[in-house]
């Protein structure tokens, strides 16, 4: 099966999609495929594929192929809005084991679609005339050695053999006539016998009755009449409804998200089952991780084994709205096509080069960069804190060998309860004793002033100051916003004392607050600024410094460096994370959702609440009890954010979340701070994962 988080269409293969465009809801889709999804999965093993970005239909997974024996027939569509899917369901069953076969591009075929076989499995039943051409069938004899029946299609609106014909496991057959030529029709009649036919009226036909997923005696199908139902129950079947009428207007129903597989060769891993033993999968990991890792972290529990978009899905499948989006670093979503697509480009030709000689990426960046921003130079490095030791190393050489201040002599200022990295230079002039505790000694040069006191920074500059290093908005602290005009009267303050404005916007920057940098709040141009996290858009550590040729260009040969750092893989994975910031106008869309999320948390009453603050899409909730039990019971409702500070919680969604996405993730934080954490819990089962990379104009 394919989760329907990419359904939507917009185009027309199919009578049923012709009064349907455009009045589909995503949202309803998903809940009815979550609720098929739990009927099967009580049934049998389900194996999921993730869906891919511009192939919105790959949740009629029926179509694939056809499967037998370990060998599988890979879809050939016969519409060019579909074909686009074959690829991925190549290399899907490719890894499952199988031998992938593919059909002449010629003789359209539509899988299990349109090619069913009889509970014995010795009759391939195949259906032509709309998708499938009946040429594709002697391949499929062939491919099998089996007998294969032709059925000619003659009805558009069941233009798929199984959307009017199921073969059930019991050895009858459930049909509906009308949809058949004469000819077809004495072929089914001289298999079964009248008593082992079962043929629907059309009201039954036309809720696609036929289209059914049968499972030993239980059949699992849309709603039908009484009648019907009847009748299969006294033929000895279970019969379970699901409502699927929101597939219905795209022209599938229970068969069409569901295709089969052989059990014998697509088993779960041995890796997986080696987990479970003794326990569940979670339980076992969580456990590994705590024996044979450092605790350095304490993380929820909640183990994440996939992604996309705004929405993360844990190794149980349990889907997560994530509000955190890895402390910015996933601003353009997760797993955001684009970037993953020039990742892999680049990593088919090369990936690292070091600096010891040149590469065709880097020239490319640091021009997007320029061109971007205006800045001079760029130095790019990895991680956040590397980009930061760098803009303090340039920062202090600068001091000496243009502002002219004796050897070993600089000083530079920072913030109280900054957030800067984990280097030892960095706790070094933290204000937060736990990240200095057992790590000293530190150090020298530097002076502490408290956050958003211009008056404290003015008394704190002396002769030997060379930068004042400074985040625009507080984020560990708890997304801490300084008062306005701050960013603007210390920029006139460094300007006039000649000492470096240092912005760290490792978090702030790329979309987050709402401008592409943080700084531009304020209507100014720091003198280097440090970016990081987003600017991979979380598939590969890149960082850099920004600045003029004057402070970079004080660095010779030697004086500084990194093995990865502005190696050709992190230059593709940057450039094409910042297209997709610019392209899709995430700043933008961070600033409009961003005041409005602000303003429905600020309208909420709570007994916990102390203030709601941020700008953009990043926001915090303090609290006068502890958050992390709050954490906790969002993550039990399907929302993901994180503590800080004991007492605050961050929201940081990323940017290409949808409204609806965030209305419901806000909804959730409403009702366990109101302390209704109980209320609406179904509600919390029904999490949308749809149209997660859908342009913003």
């Amino acid at each position: 099966m394919c989760v329907p988080k990419l359904y939507e269409v917009s185009y027309v293969i199919n009578p049923w999609m012709k009064d349907n465009l455009g009045n589909s809801s995503r949202r309803r889709a998903l809940q009815q495929w979550e609720d098929l999804y739990e009927v099967l999965s009580g049934l049998t093993d389900i194996h999921l594929v993730e869906p891919i970005a511009g192939s919105p239909d790959m949740v009629f997974t029926a179509n694939a192929g056809l499967a037998r024996d370990g060998v599988v027939a890979i879809s050939s569509f016969y519409h060019p809005e579909r074909q686009g899917e074959e690829p991925h369901f190549r290399e899907w069953f490719h890894k499952a084991g199988y031998a992938v076969v593919d059909l002449p591009r010629e003789t359209p075929f539509e899988g299990e679609g349109d090619a069913l076989f009889s509970a014995d499995g010795s009759i391939l039943w195949a259906g032509h005339g709309t998708r499938t051409l009946e040429a594709s069938h002697v391949a499929l004899r062939r491919l099998w050695d089996v007998e294969v029946v032709s059925l000619r299609l003659m009805d558009p609106r069941f233009y798929h053999l199984d959307t009017c014909f199921a073969p059930l496991e019991d050895g009858s057959l459930l049909y509906y006539p009308p949809a058949f030529d004469e000819e077809s029709l004495k072929k089914i009649e001289a298999v079964y016998t009248a008593e082992k036919r079962i043929a629907v009226g059309e009201e039954d036909a036309l809720a696609f009755a036929c289209n059914a997923v049968n499972l030993g005696k239980t059949i699992v199908l849309n709603c039908i009449s009484a009648d019907l139902k009847q009748e299969l129950r006294e033929r000895g079947f279970e019969v379970i409804q699901v409502r699927l009428d929101e597939f219905l207007k795209a022209g599938g129903a229970a068969k069409c998200l569901v295709m089969k597989l052989t059990p014998e060769i697509h088993a779960k891993s041995e890796a997986r089952d080696a987990a479970v033993q003794g326990g569940g999968v979670e339980t076992k990991l969580i456990a590994m991780e705590e024996e044979y890792g450092a605790h350095n972290y304490h993380p929820l529990d909640v183990v994440i084994d996939r992604a996309q978009g705004a929405w993360v899905t844990d190794v149980n499948g349990r889907r997560y709205l994530d509000f955190l989006a890895a402390y910015s670093a996933v601003n353009q979503g997760h797993c955001h096509p684009e970037i993953l697509a020039a990742m892999v480009e680049q990593a088919q030709k090369v990936t690292l080069t070091s600096r010891a000689f040149r590469n065709d990426q880097l020239p490319l960046l640091l021009r997007d960069l320029h061109e971007l921003t205006g800045f001079e130079m760029a130095l790019p490095m990895n991680s956040g804190a590397e980009a930061v030791e760098t803009a303090l190393k340039a920062a202090r050489k600068w001091g000496e060998a243009v502002k002219g201040v004796e050897a070993n002599r600089t000083e530079i200022i920072v913030c109280s309860n900054n957030f800067h990295g984990r280097t030892i230079s960095i706790v070094g002039f933290s204000t937060d004793e736990q990240y200095r505790a057992g790590f000293g000694p530190f150090p020298a040069g530097f002076r502490h002033v408290p956050f958003g006191d211009v008056k404290a920074l003015r008394r704190a500059i002396t002769p030997e100051t060379v930068a004042f290093l400074v985040e625009p908005i507080q984020g560990e602290a708890g997304v801490i916003v300084p008062p306005d005009g701050y960013l603007r009267a210390v920029a006139e303050i460094c300007k006039a004392n000649n000492v470096l404005l240092i912005a760290d916007e490792i978090q702030s920057g790329l979309g987050r607050t709402g401008k592409l940098f943080a700084y531009m709040h304020d209507g100014i141009t720091p003198d280097v600024v440090i970016a990081g996290k987003a600017l991979s858009g979380g598939f590969y550590p890149v960082s850099v410094v920004m600045s003029s040729r004057e402070v970079l260009g004080v660095f010779r040969p030697g004086d500084h460096g990194s093995t990865f750092g502005g190696n050709p893989l992190a230059c593709a994975v940057a450039r094409a994370a910042l297209r997709v910031i610019v392209d899709e106008k995430l700043a933008e869309r961070s600033a409009e959702l961003g005041a409005y999320a602000l303003a429905r948390l600020q309208r909420m009453r709570s007994e916990t609440v102390r203030e709601i603050r941020g700008r953009g899409l990043w926001l915090a909730i303090e609290l006068n009890v502890p958050a992390r039990p709050i954490c906790e019971a969002l993550r039990d409702r399907g929302v993901l954010c994180k503590e800080t500070h004991e007492t605050v919680i961050r929201i940081a969604p990323p940017l290409v979340i949808l409204r609806e996405d965030l209305d419901w993730g806000l909804e959730q934080i409403e009702f366990v701070l109101a302390g209704d954490s109980e209320k609406l819990a179904d509600d919390a089962l029904l999490r949308s994962e749809e149209g997660v990379f859908s342009r913003v104009a």
